[in-house]
């Protein structure tokens, strides 16, 4: 019994550990267009989308830190915010959560998501863009024919 109980605190120690390493999750990448040679992100008016997820952790992130910036916020704006994961070995973690950051398409139209460092992110310091479609909804522009 007392082997069983020791044996028990180890796992939940090490999975502990394992749960506090830094990292980070593009969850952009599973939801880009297929069919476009660059990256490109479709989505409709009024849809949030999660676009990344930091986890903080060790041995930290030493200066850089992701982040996520929008060329035109009035068309999709990007908000990151403190969060944990309850799920293991996701980020943000368990132990040491991070931050989750998500896009908001606010207008129809067009816009370029910039990743990279968040200390020093700008258009002309980026590590990866991703472009942003914004189409509106096709069962509004039903009812306004309709109504005419």
């Amino acid at each position: 019994m007392k082997r069983n109980i020791r044996t028990m605190i180890l796992v939940a120690i090490a999975v502990s550990f394992l749960q506090g390493c830094a990292g980070v999750r593009n969850s952009y990448v599973t939801q880009l267009d297929a069919s476009s040679d660059d990256p490109l992100l479709r989505v409709e008016k009024g849809e949030v989308v999660e676009i990344l997820s930091v986890g903080n952790g060790f041995p930290g992130w030493w200066g850089y830190y992701p982040g996520v910036k929008t060329s035109a916020p009035n068309v999709a704006s990007v908000e990151c915010k403190p969060s944990r994961s309850m799920i293991p070995f996701r980020e943000p973690g368990v132990v040491f959560g991070g931050e989750v950051c998500h896009m908001s398409a606010n207008e129809v139209g067009e816009a370029t998501l910039f990743l990279g460092n968040k200390f020093n992110l700008s258009a002309e310091n980026h590590e990866e863009r991703v472009s942003v479609e914004i189409y509106g909804h096709q069962g509004s522009e039903r009812q306004l024919q309709d109504s005419d």
